[in-house]
């Protein structure tokens, strides 16, 4: 089983505005992951509104478990990490974030880590340096790189 974890805040949800929305491609990409992978969410945010938020955006039963600020040592440990997938194998684990503590989390736990570009506020060279194994433009380009990269399940 594939294990996908997502940063909530410039990667799942676009809190540049007035109001919170979902980046576009994201429910697409949630629902087509779902089937096949386990999804969850490791926030910097507070767990009553990561969760409130994801329900109100319609994606909140897609995921399987959150890792919030308020349940673990923060970003880029990796004590959240642990909490979410346990002893699953390293090489089915994917994280998706828009940050460097992303990505830093993702190295420092061994695992694939692709930086995601579509917020605005992304920075190429941060993502990068801190260990960005992809980076993408657009959530639609996460399944394929899933597919090929993590071990295990053929199809995603």
């Amino acid at each position: 089983m594939k294990h996908i974890i997502f940063d909530c805040d410039g990667t799942l949800i676009d809190t540049s505005g007035p109001k919170f929305q979902l980046f576009p491609g994201i429910s697409e990409l949630v629902q087509e992951l779902a089937p096949h992978c386990l999804l969850y969410v490791w926030t910097a945010r507070g767990r009553s509104s990561t969760l409130r938020i994801l329900e109100e955006l319609g994606i909140y039963s897609f995921f399987d478990s959150f890792s919030t600020v308020d349940d673990s040592i923060p970003k880029p440990h990796i004590a959240g990490l642990i909490d979410l997938v346990g002893k699953a194998p390293k090489e089915s684990i994917c994280i998706i974030g828009d940050s460097s503590n992303d990505m830093l989390g993702a190295k420092n736990f061994g695992v694939l880590a692709i930086g995601a570009m579509w917020n605005k506020d992304s920075r190429f060279e941060y993502l990068k340096e801190s260990g960005a194994d992809f980076l993408v433009s657009h959530p639609s380009e996460c399944s394929k790189l899933i597919e090929l990269n993590l071990k295990g399940e053929t199809h995603v």
